[in-house]
Order: structure tokens, then C-alpha cells, then sequence
């Protein structure tokens, strides 16, 4: 059993009282551990007098231990407790202090994810960027493009004639300094401005050697590439015999340009669909308070910096803000804040409306992230069993995905002009700069 003796916002102070019996248990496993673990002189392996143990060891190391076994013992009771289990917290009990007399009074910090306010009736409408027949024509003749470039006809060059622009190139790639093994490469040539190592191979011929570093510092590599081949790629006619060569169920150019515009509409319908879903959650978002301790939430800050760190990630992270760690975090704050909202708010939702999310369906959601993995279900099975992170983000996705799906119903989706959309990825870009430049 637990005592609630405090409670604010979504922490609550618990306190878990330990009987004196369990006290002298602790104190006596203290001691038994101290006595296999050290040697005296004129005394047996587990028989060095107490006394002489609290002269040795001193009473503030021992009670010290002692308290960590009592801790541990409390910390059991508190899981054990039906009780505990009803609360939904959002990081494990935080030990604050231990009160060792004939009894023990152990006091637990317990955080609960924060309850929140939903005003999903003020959501109101959405936009959503337009779609015009324009969109689906550049689409078409994007992908017809694509499809000439993957199927050009490739004529070798002659050993004077020099690379250009649109030329295919196949070279051997060194690192220099290392052991490792030279790789063959193919590279088209684009346009100087997209990247250096085209204005290094235009002018080039084959059996030239191009050398370049990358990196600065102790991080820096250098590379060399002998040229080997130039081809220039002939790109195909845009005709009936092109159409079929690239797709054997077309007989003429119009008919594949028929299959393309409905291959696009259709994808780019589920982009705007998504689209939708995720501007509806994110006006949930703006439209949840969270009613939640800043304490709670340094701390959920601090989990999640010690995760990164243990999977040595944290160091990544920290490197797309200089190293400044107060930036990081502010980061950090209102991306858990974000989370937060939009997790209560949805599970909120869901709980009025019945909504819910079977086990089905959390299945059929984790096939299509190993997809091209080729994983049996047998084996998904199990990891959706011992992996809770991986389980409870499917199932919160799926979650996110019926509520936003429910709420559009009622909702007002919008489609901007095209002025309109260029205003909103303007605005986007400047606030991205402004971020920068705090």
C-alpha cells in the first residue's frame, strides 16, 4: 500500500511505509554483504564483528546502504500495488527521500501524464495546399523525363573527346591512405552548380585522375578518381515505340501519358490526404492546454537526453545546434510539449467517441514498416511482443490516424490559392530563418 500525501497539477508525492522488521532485515543484509566482501586481519571471511565493521566502514556509508535495500524493497510494494497500476505515468517513480527509524517511510515522486483541455469544436477549417491539372501535367512530363533518362543509349566517347554536361561517366573511386578497396562508380554530369565534382570532371577525359578532400580537420579524407569511360547518353524519342519499350502494357505515347496522370492523381491524392491529417492534428494540437508541472517536464527532458546518450546519439543531435545545449533543450521542450498535447488530446477523443485500435490492426501497421524486409509474421510477432516502443507507436499512430479521420468530418478543409500557398511556404521559411539566427 501507498500513502498520497501531496498532489499538484500531474505529480503526486506518495509515501510507502516500511515496517520495522523490514528494517532489521535491510540493516542485517547490509551487514552480511560488507562482511563476505571484506577482510581483517585475525578474522574469518563473515565473522568481523559489527562494531568493528562500523569503525572500518563508518555508520553514514552503512545506513546509506541500508536505505538503498529499503528503497528497493518500497519500490516493489509500489509496483505491486493495484493502485499503481491505474496511474499513467510518464516516467518511472522518482525516489525524493528515505526517513529510517524503527520504521522506514519511503517518499516517492510519482508523474502522470498531464491531463489536457480539448477544444476540438474550435478547430474550425484547414487548408490545404491546391491541386490543378497543371500539377498533374508537370508530374507527367517529370516522369517521361525520368523515363528517358533511365533508358538511354549510351555511346562511348572518343579517348581525346572531353566530359560534358549530360555525358556518363563511369570512374574507380580510392579513399587515399586507408586499405579499403576501390569502387566503381557511375556518374551522370549535371550542371557545375549541383555539386563540385561535376565542375571537377567537366574537361576531363578518360585515364585523368581527379584528386578532392572532404571534411575539415582531424574528420578530413582525401579521395582520388581515375576516369575509366565516357559515354554520351542519347536520350530516346518521345513516340509509340518509346511507350512500349518502357511499360509492355501501353501500345502508343497517349495511352501511356493516360496511365501516368491516373498513377499520379492517385498518389498525390493520398499526399493530400495525409496533408489533411496532419494539419488537422496539428490545429488539435494548437487547440489543447495541458495543465502540467514544469518540473514533470525538465524531468521528461532529462529522460529523453538519457536515452539519446545511451544510444549514443545525443552528441548527432547537439551538432545541428553548434553544440549549444540551452538551444537543444528549448527545442526539446516544446517538441515534448507538442507530443504531449497532441497524446492527450487524441486518447482524450478517443475515449469519448469509442475509438479504438485492435490488435489487428497494429499487425497489419507494423507489416508495412518491414515490407521490404521480407520479415515473416511469425518473427514481426515477436518483436511487436518484446519491442514496446515500436508497438506503442504503431498503436499510437494508428490512434492519431482515426481521430484525425473523425474530425474531419465536421471540419472545413479549405484548398489556398496558389498566392496563398506561396505566402505560407514564405512565412515557413522565414520563421525556419529567424530559428536559425536566435
Amino acid at each position: 500500500m501507498f500513502e498520497n500525501i501531496d498532489e499538484k497539477q500531474n505529480v503526486k508525492t506518495v509515501k510507502v511505509t516500511l515496517p520495522h522488521e523490514d528494517v532489521e532485515k535491510a540493516r542485517n543484509n547490509a551487514y552480511a554483504d560488507i562482511s563476505k566482501n571484506i577482510k581483517v586481519k585475525g578474522f574469518r571471511t563473515g565473522m568481523v564483528p559489527r562494531k568493528l565493521l562500523d569503525a572500518i566502514i563508518g555508520m553514514e556509508k552503512i545506513n546509506g546502504m541500508v536505505k538503498e535495500i529499503l528503497a528497493d524493497w518500497a519500490m516493489d510494494k509500489l509496483y505491486a500495488d493495484e493502485k499503481f497500476q491505474e496511474l499513467n505515468l510518464m516516467l518511472p517513480p522518482a525516489l525524493t527521500s528515505i526517513d529510517m527509524g524503527k520504521s522506514a517511510d519511503v517518499i516517492f515522486e510519482l508523474h502522470s501524464y498531464p491531463n489536457v483541455t480539448v477544444d476540438s469544436e474550435a478547430i474550425g477549417e484547414i487548408e490545404i495546399p491546391p491541386l490543378s491539372d497543371e500539377d498533374i501535367e508537370e508530374n507527367v512530363n517529370r516522369q517521361l523525363q525520368n523515363m528517358r533518362e533511365e533508358n538511354a543509349i549510351l555511346e562511348p566517347k572518343g579517348e581525346e573527346e572531353t566530359i560534358e554536361i549530360g555525358d556518363q561517366v563511369e570512374a574507380e573511386y580510392h579513399v587515399l591512405g586507408t586499405d579499403k578497396k576501390p569502387k566503381e562508380v557511375e556518374i551522370v554530369v549535371k550542371d557545375p552548380k549541383e555539386g563540385k565534382i561535376f565542375r571537377d570532371l567537366i574537361g576531363k577525359k578518360a585515364g585523368d585522375t581527379i584528386e578532392f578532400e572532404e571534411g575539415t580537420g582531424e574528420d578530413k579524407t582525401k579521395y582520388s578518381m581515375i576516369v575509366k569511360r565516357v559515354y554520351k547518353r542519347k536520350l530516346a524519342n518521345l513516340d509509340d515505340d518509346f511507350a512500349k519499350m518502357v511499360d509492355n502494357e501501353v501500345q502508343t505515347l497517349a495511352d501511356l501519358k493516360i496511365k501516368l496522370r491516373k498513377e499520379i492523381r492517385e498518389s498525390l491524392d493520398k499526399i493530400i490526404k495525409e496533408g489533411e491529417i496532419n494539419a488537422i492534428l496539428k490545429k488539435l494540437t494548437d487547440k489543447t492546454k495541458l495543465d502540467m508541472s514544469e518540473h514533470s517536464l525538465d524531468l521528461f527532458i532529462n529522460h529523453v537526453i538519457s536515452r539519446q546518450k545511451e544510444k549514443k546519439e545525443y552528441e548527432k543531435s547537439l551538432k545541428d545546434f553548434n553544440g549549444n545545449e540551452e538551444a537543444y533543450r528549448d527545442t526539446l521542450k516544446k517538441e515534448i510539449t507538442s507530443y504531449l498535447k497532441l497524446k492527450g488530446a487524441v486518447e482524450k477523443i478517443a475515449k469519448e467517441k469509442g475509438i479504438e485500435v485492435s490488435e489487428d490492426e497494429i499487425f497489419e501497421k507494423a507489416k508495412e514498416y518491414y515490407k521490404s524486409s521480407g520479415m515473416s509474421d511469425e518473427r514481426l510477432k515477436v518483436i511487436l511482443s518484446k519491442d514496446k516502443d515500436f508497438y506503442n507507436r504503431v498503436k499510437n499512430d494508428l490512434l492519431q490516424h482515426k481521430v484525425a479521420e473523425e474530425l474531419l468530418k465536421t471540419a472545413k478543409v479549405v484548398v489556398m490559392d496558389a498566392t496563398e500557398e506561396e505566402k505560407k511556404e514564405a512565412d515557413e521559411i522565414h520563421e525556419e530563418e529567424e530559428k536559425g539566427d536566435e
